[in-house]
């Protein structure tokens, strides 16, 4: 399996895609740590780094399913897959090669994600005021979120034989674990008292009164399940620093990586590669 790794490691490093998706992160957290930078000088706030820190990932699926349907896509598009079986090469080998190349695509732009938020925010907002400790478990789940896309758009990839389709499914799968997440987020961010407008004899007053569209019981306990277990919802928690069980989510990411890929390779093996 050495010698795919090799070959898929010179293809990834020479990819158009990946290059452009390190300059869009570059440019995205550049973006936003100077507007946020601007409007903490503009009206005298203070902002820690932290709150940006992993911002990123607010967009890291969407980049993640193009470059790995695309890389995985090729394979299928020029004959590449079919040829690694005739020389001999083992189908668990090819799939698994292809997944440790897509793992290593997410843990570079997540790693390359904080870095330059590290580079570029220090000078402007000062160092991080997260523990150590802290710090270092939201970096490991923003790795493993990172590496279970990767999981899922390599599986998709393998098992689907058309570079376009391949591209569209992946892209289509971000989309749609995006607004799942942003709706996850918006029904478990509702407070449990608002304040409402009531009448009295003619007289407005305003009172705290329970807010009906708060969650509670199992119905949260569901909701609350699949914002940690998606990685979209885990990338939205980890964005806004609002993570409830950082433990929880490292470990629904493996449980995802493995989950996919044993899928993935028991369908591989069985697929008509033509």
């Amino acid at each position: 399996m050495s010698k795919l790794l090799a070959s898929n490691f010179i293809r990834i490093r020479c990819s158009l895609s990946f290059c452009l998706s390190l300059a869009f992160i570059l440019a995205w957290n550049a973006l936003m740590l100077f507007s946020t930078y601007e409007v903490m000088t503009k009206y005298d706030d203070k902002i820690t780094l932290d709150s940006m820190l992993f911002s990123f990932l607010i967009i890291i699926g969407i980049i993640l399913s193009v470059v790995i349907s695309l890389f995985i896509g090729t394979d299928y598009n020029d004959g590449t897959i079919r040829n690694k079986i005739l020389i001999g090469h083992s189908r668990q080998h090819i799939y698994m090669s292809n997944f440790i190349t897509c793992a290593l695509v997410g843990v570079i732009l997540s790693v390359w994600g904080i870095i330059v938020n590290l580079a570029i925010g220090i000078p402007l907002f000062g160092t991080p005021e997260l523990a150590l400790k802290g710090l270092a478990i939201m970096i490991g789940d923003s790795i493993l979120a990172c590496i279970a896309y990767t999981s899922i758009y390599n599986m998709i990839g393998m098992l689907c034989s058309n570079k376009s389709h391949t591209v569209m499914i992946c892209i289509l799968s971000s989309v749609v674990l995006s607004f799942a997440s942003i709706y996850l987020y918006s029904v478990l961010s509702q407070p449990e008292i608002v304040d409402t407008a009531v009448s009295v004899n003619g007289n407005f007053s305003v009172e705290q009164m329970p807010n009906p569209m708060y969650l509670t019981g199992i119905k949260r306990e569901i909701y609350q399940f699949f914002m940690d277990f998606l990685p979209s919802g885990q990338c939205a928690q980890l964005a806004n620093l609002e993570v409830l069980h950082p433990y929880r989510i490292g470990i629904y990411s493996i449980v995802i990586i493995a989950v996919t890929n044993f899928l993935g390779l028991l369908l591989f093996n069985k697929k008509d590669i033509k």
